[in-house]
């Protein structure tokens, strides 16, 4: 996954999983054979988590996509096809927007 830049499912297919299982990506990732395997590496949420809020809070500037990742991760993301079907009316590029305009956008 990490050398596809996250894509569950592409890296899935690469396995050997079928197309149609690597449609659903959170069957695997919320199995427990899943959830040991990371255990076994050392890959514990906890970890993942840490080194990438280190990872955000030590690099000047937008940190857009560790942020967006961060977010997946966290089972936060929405894309813009969401935004579109969830009517959420945004007239600028979130990185451009203050804490309270983000606020306002993602809650009315």
């Amino acid at each position: 996954m990490v050398e596809n830049g996250g894509n569950v499912s592409k890296a899935m297919i690469e396995a050997g999983y079928s197309v149609n299982t690597a449609r659903t990506p959170q069957k695997l990732t919320n199995s427990k054979g899943y959830r040991a395997l990371l255990d076994d590496y050392g890959l514990r949420e906890e970890l993942i988590l840490q080194c990438l809020l280190e990872d955000i809070f030590s690099k000047p500037g937008s940190r857009v996509q560790e942020l967006a990742l961060l977010a997946k991760i966290m089972g936060l993301y929405i894309d813009r096809q969401d935004i579109r079907r969830m009517n959420i009316n945004v007239s600028k590029p979130y990185e451009e927007m203050t804490d309270d305009e983000l606020d306002i956008a993602l809650h009315d």
